[in-house]
């Protein structure tokens, strides 16, 4: 779902739909905890991406993601029925654990040894929260992840 993250940006693919998302939202942050209070309140997790001149919105509840694309003209929508909201929440999860060191130092904020250990450190306490609160849900639905 999320590609290596470089010079400040990454590719968000879900099925036929593809974005570059940039560092103006702090994805690893901002998409974990949006998949944690979605998984904790039961609420439709929302993710947003900035590809600074265009906007994209990732809707998913239940047994359904809807993605919105605004680049300017008319929005264009694209529904998945086989994708969930634990579906998305696990690619995120593993996605950033697979690029760990590189969503640590996805801020261009955050330029010191010091700043990185602290991303570093939060960073892997939210992902072990985020992580189970997946496992709680995916029991309550009896989902295998």
């Amino acid at each position: 779902m999320l590609s290596k993250p470089d010079s400040g940006w990454s590719t968000v693919s879900i099925g036929e739909f593809e974005a570059e998302a940039g560092y103006l939202v702090d994805i690893p942050f901002d998409w974990l905890n949006a998949c944690l209070l979605g998984l904790k309140k039961q609420i439709p997790i929302t993710l947003f991406i900035d590809e600074e001149g265009s906007e994209e919105y990732i809707v998913s509840y239940y047994d359904v993601t809807h993605i919105i694309i605004d680049r300017g003209e008319q929005p264009q929508y694209i529904t998945y029925r086989s994708i969930d909201f634990m579906d998305i929440t696990k690619a995120v999860i593993e996605d950033i654990k697979l690029y760990f060191e590189d969503w640590v130092r996805w801020s261009p904020y955050e330029d010191t040894e010091k700043d990185w250990n602290k991303r570093r450190t939060t960073l892997k306490e939210l992902i072990l929260e985020t992580e189970s609160a997946l496992a709680k849900e995916a029991e309550r639905c009896n989902k295998r992840l």
